[in-house]
């Protein structure tokens, strides 16, 4: 998996070093216990890399070397060339314009190096940073979805954003 770079972050795989900023991310209530979601998420990244050779890249301040966030491809179809992109940023680092600048380079990377021809994103109803995050990148509104949650419990509708290769502009880095 390569090393991505932007203006200000670092796109690279997980390190076990990296817990503790993981744990510093903390959006969770005090209910839950961060340490054991941190090192749940971890196992899933490490089990990504060893068995996709692609997971989750950490997204490191250049600056600061503190990893803020992750972004990366949680599906891709090769058959149809066609992937999603997540991503998440830390509370503390939020409306920074960091989201948007690793998904950016995740578009490059997944148009020009995967030889993806359609990226998509989701994101909740009610979740208008993250519907901004992919307003910003180019990808446009295509339909509201059923979410794909495991829980028969917590069904519920998402927005689904799309760009195709053919219309992409990799966006100029904004200095939020």
């Amino acid at each position: 998996m390569p090393i991505l770079e932007t203006e200000r972050l670092l796109l690279r795989p997980f390190v076990q070093d990296d817990l503790r900023d993981v744990i510093g991310w903390g959006e969770s209530s005090g209910a839950h216990d961060r340490e054991a979601e941190a090192r749940e998420f971890f196992d899933y990244c490490f089990r990504e890399y060893r068995e996709r050779g692609i997971g989750p890249w950490a997204m490191q301040m250049k600056e600061t070397g503190e990893v803020v966030g992750n972004c990366g491809f949680p599906h891709i179809q090769f058959r149809t060339h066609c992937g999603e992109v997540n991503y998440y940023a830390s509370p503390r680092y939020r409306g920074r314009g960091l989201a948007p600048e690793a998904v950016n380079t995740l578009l490059k990377y997944g148009f020009r190096e995967i030889g993806l021809q359609r990226i998509q994103a989701r994101c909740d109803l009610d979740n208008f940073s993250s519907e901004r995050v992919m307003q910003k990148v180019g990808m446009k509104f295509e339909s509201l979805m059923e979410s794909s949650s495991s829980s028969k419990e917590t069904r519920h509708e998402q927005k689904l954003y799309a760009i195709l290769e053919k219309v992409f502009h990799p966006a100029a880095p904004e200095g939020e």
